[in-house]
């Protein structure tokens, strides 16, 4: 009978618990790829939760209420960098980069035509422990302000951010994609690109140690499935954009400015692993954990390897054995 085949097939297939953060492109294409049946078509049954923040998808991998998620480079790099002697995460594909981001730095009207008064300000709109704080630093350094003396004011969520910059408590702010608008209807304005200042973003698709080794094949075949549901989107744009307002909320428009600024590439290159050594540079110099480290020594190669192995380029033998 029928049933038996169905669900055999659906026994077969292999849960994978995917922790997604608001708003990034796995999210996106994981949301479509189910949609589309592309996921159950490589083996699949696919949960996902959402999260509000790295920090949070981190965690639930680490201590198992997710088997894999995303993570954006500072992040990475500061949460191993933290948990060094006790930490069970490992990077086994790179997800996306945005090096064609858009945005740049804004700052609140009276400093519009006076950049130098920035140093004495209210402060930076920034978010601790997270990449906005190296963004910061880099958009202080190309002003020529020393980024030591400079006030944070710390923020959780896009929310908090306008009402800051709507009360008159910061001065600037780095801002890209959809809440780009949301800063110019406070009177803020863009005074230099984030290609000026050289932002960008890498993310990385993040699993346990133990995971990886256990469902390998698994991670390939989610590999294999991602790829196919980014390029469904891409071919599909303005369809995935209608059913993606509808899921979450935000405007088709929107939706497609935020995904356009990605560049969307699995695998490990050497230019996204050189990306993350230069982060974990930065990070360790500047005190945000105590000992330095080799981030190559947190990848695992295998299922990328598998799955698109004329992308994986970066050099593992330069983590230490």
């Amino acid at each position: 009978p029928l049933y038996s085949s169905a669900a055999s097939d659906v026994y077969k297939r292999q849960v994978l618990r995917v922790a997604n953060m608001t708003g990034q492109p796995d999210q996106y294409a994981d949301y479509i790829g189910m949609e589309q049946g592309i996921f159950e078509k490589y083996g699949i049954s696919l949960e996902t939760s959402e999260y509000a923040a790295g920090i949070n998808t981190v965690d639930a991998i680490a201590t198992g209420t997710a088997d894999t998620g995303l993570l954006a480079d500072f992040a990475a790099v500061n949460r191993i960098g933290n948990t060094l002697n006790n930490t069970n995460l490992v990077i086994f594909s790179d997800l996306s980069s945005s090096v064609s981001y858009n945005g740049g730095l804004f700052v609140a009207p009276k400093y519009k035509d006076d950049l130098d008064a920035l140093d004495e300000s209210e402060g930076w709109i920034t978010s601790i422990g997270t990449v906005s704080e190296y963004f910061n630093w880099q958009a202080q350094t190309y002003l020529g302000l020393d980024p030591s003396k400079q006030k944070n004011v710390n923020t959780d969520s896009i929310s908090t951010q306008i009402a800051v910059a709507h009360n008159g408590e910061a001065s600037a702010a780095i801002v890209t994609g959809s809440a780009i608008k949301k800063y110019e209807a406070e009177g803020w304005t863009q005074v230099a690109s984030a290609k000026d200042i050289g932002i960008n973003v890498s993310a990385y698709l993040i699993t346990s140690s133990d995971f990886a080794k256990n469902n390998t094949e698994t991670l390939t075949n989610y590999l294999k499935a991602l790829d196919e549901s980014v390029k469904y989107i891409n071919d599909n744009l303005d369809e995935s954009a209608e059913k993606i307002s509808k899921k979450y909320g935000i405007e088709p428009d929107d939706f497609k400015t935020n995904w356009e600024q990605y560049s969307i590439k699995l695998g490990l290159s050497e230019e996204a692993a050189s990306h993350l050594d230069e982060i974990n540079k930065w990070a360790y110099e500047n005190g945000k954990y105590p000992n330095s480290y080799n981030i190559r020594e947190f990848y695992y190669p295998d299922s990328a390897k598998k799955a698109f192995p004329d992308n994986v380029t970066a050099d593992l033998t330069k983590a230490d054995k």
